[in-house]
């Protein structure tokens, strides 16, 4: 258990004293509550300011109150607030549950305006609970003098209410006296008293602050003020609440009012940043912690009950204060009066904010797609309303530059941690957007001294699995397993295989993946080292800049916190609808290159860089590769002369600045043939970060202007159901039926799916079925090597071999995937975009093998049933499909088999 979680044991809530909808929408606030303790949520005027006004996520629910004709600034801020409010409340009910109404509460003030109206302020707060209409909310009502009548009344009327602006302690015992006079309205009124629930906020650091203003710089009452004034309105709470008037009150259901400890994040960086919580410890009583103390105590909070320890230390600081001639109680009104204000002016400049923020949205002209993309408006992409309630589900990436800098932190100290443990080798494992990131953080720079080195496993061939605990020994060795589903086939066998590995230990270990999913609970029950769960509403390909990207990458090392500048620099980039926005430009100059019958995506790039060039692959190809649309990414093909491309490519430089080599001299060279190159340049290694969220929007914008849904993989599931029967298949009768081979050798043979079937007929040998095969390709088609081998580079020359042969004998652009990586990268292009794909399916027979612990399978059939349910797959889809299985030596199968394809090209094809 972290510190926050051990408050519990003390009698003492930990509450945060933030929120937004960034929190909420991306199951931040539900991890919070989950992982770490959180009991509670608390708000004000400040914090919705920088909540509403920076960035886009109230944009959409901003347009559609200004769309219904409201434009009174405070009712467009209740419009955004109030549903906030009542979402965490939401998040918070099993909280507010579990402890019978003493905790999960989120507070929501009255209007700071209203700090010297009684009779204004309880009418307000009886309005906001109605209009939340939530049990587990608190009504926020400042300690003012006229704020006293206001707390008795709402009490009263059984509305929980949060007492804010507390620093002096005759203040304190006014408040007491309004919340137990509240109370005896209600019995007298004949009403219950359970479950009411009040707390009473007492501002601490803040007298710090302004005492230590007073006094000198040598003295040792400096930052010692605050505690002793909270400590001791700790002990005047004792005597009120242990007295005989409550007694007589809890003998009917009351409930104690908590002393709220507010304020409590350190001002003075000579100070400890916890003291404000390790010193005030103690039964009854809540914290509101703001976001970056929370983080510290958790992290080196010190647990132990102090709230009443040194009591009579307290007493002697105050009058040791007084004897000063520092009169605190003139300290104490004057921070009221400025609280009030300071209040009151973070609302007007809420308000102002939110006008102007109003005033642009309404001048905007209609229908922009940046402003539709940022606004969350689902319709740009689909008309549908099930379609759009999914689309608004995934759009969780754009706030991923902002959203996920609060867990920088954590991030960080769990790489120090696990640097600190010892681990040599850090191996992820995970498919698709699990891996691909990842893999790109892997070869992008050199690795980092002193850190673990970053493996990538995403394969279930026997001999990558093999590799890859060779390279990373399992004792030195921890493993990410990535799942957003928590439920993904190869990462969860591959655990099995590790974990045996490691005899069961958990500390070896670690998950990521999405809020409640299957897995979280097992890495939770096996004692995984960290458990980190990620914003749901983010997709798999979308998720580079989330946790799935952020944590392997720390862990090699790369500074996160740059990565997630350069990112929120590109991201403000793309709000405006202009030619200068360049995530807006690169997807409607896609879109037009498509339409121009120009949708081969051709990416170059220097070796390190190549990586980023598959993540681009998966992205593009997935998110737009559906309903017979798309476009087709190719990348690390083998470089070809200018002249040899297809007409049908465009071309993507990526290299990093000043950098001269291969892929910049070809890229010349086809600008020089008149070609569209799209160069893209990193200036370090952290602009990677930028470029990720940019080709992010310019594919969210690519699928708008094609009429798909980006965010979808409607064509992916087939596969996996296939290989799914392929395996039951296995488990029945022991064996695969692979389709018969229309010819074959002691090298490899081949079979066709329906649609390439004529390629097979009466052919004299596997050769010639082959040189039938290819010869079906046309103009505008492409063709994609899809290879179930070990992926550590082994056959590496030998694919790129046969991948240039391909596209010399076809002038065919021509993909290379591993299996069964592809499936969650091009696979929903191959069976969902346009039918002009010539696919080579390539397995292996025999070799060695690696059982799965407690599958009853061996990873080899598991390849082998992917391999073959993919197949099955594009042959259900109507695609023309080779199916090559390769016998003996992989190598040599392949060097025959490109043997074979560089002689088609000059064996002319029967009828």
């Amino acid at each position: 258990m972290n510190p926050l979680q051990q408050l519990e044991a003390q009698g003492q809530s930990p509450w945060y004293d933030s929120i937004s909808r960034d929190m909420l929408s991306s199951g931040e606030l539900a991890r919070l509550v989950a992982e770490e303790g959180l009991k509670g949520v608390t708000s004000n005027p400040a914090i919705f300011e920088k909540a509403i006004t920076k960035g886009a996520a109230y944009d959409a629910p901003l347009r559609a109150a200004l769309a219904e004709g409201v434009t009174d600034p405070k009712a467009l801020f209740e419009r955004l607030a109030v549903p906030d409010i009542r979402d965490a409340a939401d998040v918070l009910k099993p909280v507010f549950e579990a402890s019978q109404g003493a905790d999960g509460y989120v507070s929501l003030e009255v209007s700071p305006d209203l700090a010297h109206d009684s009779a204004g302020t309880a009418a307000e707060a009886k309005r906001l609970f109605a209009a939340v209409g939530r049990p587990n909310v608190m009504i926020k009502i400042p300690a003012t003098r006229a704020g006293l009548p206001a707390i008795e009344e709402a009490v009263a009327a059984g509305i929980p209410v949060n007492v804010t602006l507390i620093f002096s302690l005759e203040r304190y015992m006014g408040v007491m006296n309004a919340y137990l006079a509240g109370l005896e309205r209600r019995v007298k009124a004949g009403e219950t008293l359970a479950p009411n629930a009040s707390v009473a906020s007492f501002f601490v650091s803040r007298i710090d602050t302004a005492v230590d203003a007073l006094l000198p710089r040598d003295t040792p009452l400096r930052g010692r003020v605050a505690v002793a004034n909270a400590k001791t309105a700790y002990r005047l709470f004792r005597q009120v609440f242990d007295g005989d008037r409550f007694k007589a009150l809890a003998a009917k259901g009351a409930r104690v009012q908590r002393p709220l400890w507010a304020s409590t994040g350190t001002k003075d960086p000579a100070y400890s940043d916890v003291l404000y919580v390790d010193e005030l410890i103690g039964p009854d009583t809540v914290n509101t912690i703001p976001p970056a103390t929370w983080n510290a105590f958790k992290d080196h909070g010190k647990v132990r009950r102090t709230v009443d320890e040194g009591a009579e230390d307290a007493r002697r600081t105050l009058d040791e204060l007084r004897r000063r001639g520092v009169d605190l109680t003139a300290v104490t009104d004057k921070l009221e009066e400025e609280g009030v204000k300071s209040f009151a002016a973070a609302f007007d400049t809420l308000l102002k904010h939110l006008s102007e923020k109003a005033a642009r949205i309404l001048a905007a002209p209609a229908g922009g797609t940046a402003a539709r993309v940022w606004g969350r408006d689902a319709s740009l992409w689909k008309a549908d309303a099930p379609a759009q309630d999914f689309i608004r589900g995934f759009l969780g990436w754009l706030d991923l530059p902002s959203s996920m800098t609060s867990r920088v932190a954590e991030v960080r100290a769990f790489a120090d941690e696990v640097r600190g443990a010892g681990f040599e080798h850090v191996v992820v494992l995970g498919m698709g957007g699990s891996s691909l990131a990842c893999e790109v953080f892997r070869t992008a720079r050199p690795a980092e001294a002193g850190r673990p080195r970053l493996h990538v496993l995403d394969s279930t061939d026997p001999g990558s699995v093999a590799a890859c605990e060779a390279a990373a020994p399992p004792e030195k060795t921890l493993y990410v397993v990535s799942s957003k589903s928590g439920t993904t086939v190869e990462p969860l066998r591959l655990m099995d295989y590790f974990l045996a590995k490691a005899g069961g230990d958990g500390s070896r270990f670690c998950a990521v993946t999405d809020p409640g999913t299957p897995f979280e609970a097992f890495a939770r029950e096996k004692g995984f080292r960290k458990v980190f769960t990620n914003p749901a509403d983010v997709g798999g390909r979308f998720s580079a800049l989330s946790l799935f990207g952020l944590v392997p990458a720390a862990l090699a090392g790369w500074d996160v916190g740059a990565l997630l500048a350069r990112a929120a620099a590109l991201a403000d980039a793309t709000r405006e609808d202009s030619d200068a926005n360049p995530g807006l430009s690169l997807g409607k100059a896609l879109a037009r290159e498509a339409k121009a019958g120009r949708d081969k995506l051709v990416v170059l790039a220097a070796p390190e860089l190549e990586s980023f060039g598959l993540w681009l692959e998966q992205l593009v190809a997935e998110s737009v590769g559906k309903e017979g649309k798309g476009v087709v990414p190719v990348a690390g093909a083998p470089a070809r002369d200018a002249a040899a491309y297809a007409a049908d490519s465009v071309f993507v430089l990526v290299s990093h600045a000043g950098q001269v080599g291969q892929p910049e001299a070809l890229a010349g060279a086809l600008e020089g043939a008149g070609r569209t190159v799209l160069r893209f340049e990193l200036d370090a290694p952290e602009a990677l970060g930028a470029e990720f969220f940019r080709w992010e929007f310019a594919t969210a914008v690519l699928g708008a202007e094609l009429g798909v849904n980006p965010f979808d993989q409607p064509d992916v599931q087939a596969a996996k159901d296939m290989t799914k029967a392929a395996l039951a298949e296995l488990k029945a009768a022991g064996s695969l039926s692979a389709p018969a081979p229309a010819a074959g050798d002691d090298a490899w043979s081949v079979a066709f799916s329906a649609a390439a079937a004529e390629a097979g007929r009466g052919a004299a040998n596997n050769e010639e079925a082959l040189a039938r095969f290819l010869a079906q390709a046309a103009p505008g088609n492409y063709a994609a090597v899809l290879a179930y081998l070990a992926s550590d580079g082994r056959h590496a020359d030998a694919l790129q071999s046969l991948r240039r042969t391909v596209a010399e004998t076809t002038g065919l652009s021509v993909q290379g995937g591993y299996g069964p990586r592809y499936l969650h990268s091009t696979g929903q292009l191959h069976k969902g975009g346009p039918n002009t794909g010539l696919f080579l399916v390539l397995a292996r027979e025999g070799g060695a093998d690696l059982d799965i612990p407690g599958a009853g399978l061996t990873f080899g059939q598991l390849c082998r049933a992917q391999a073959l349910g993919d197949f099955r797959a594009l042959d259900a889809a109507g695609r023309r499909a080779a199916y090559v299985v390769l016998k003996g030596d992989p190598g040599a199968a392949l060097l025959r088999l490109a043997a074979a394809a560089a002689a088609a090209a000059r064996t002319p094809a029967r009828a």
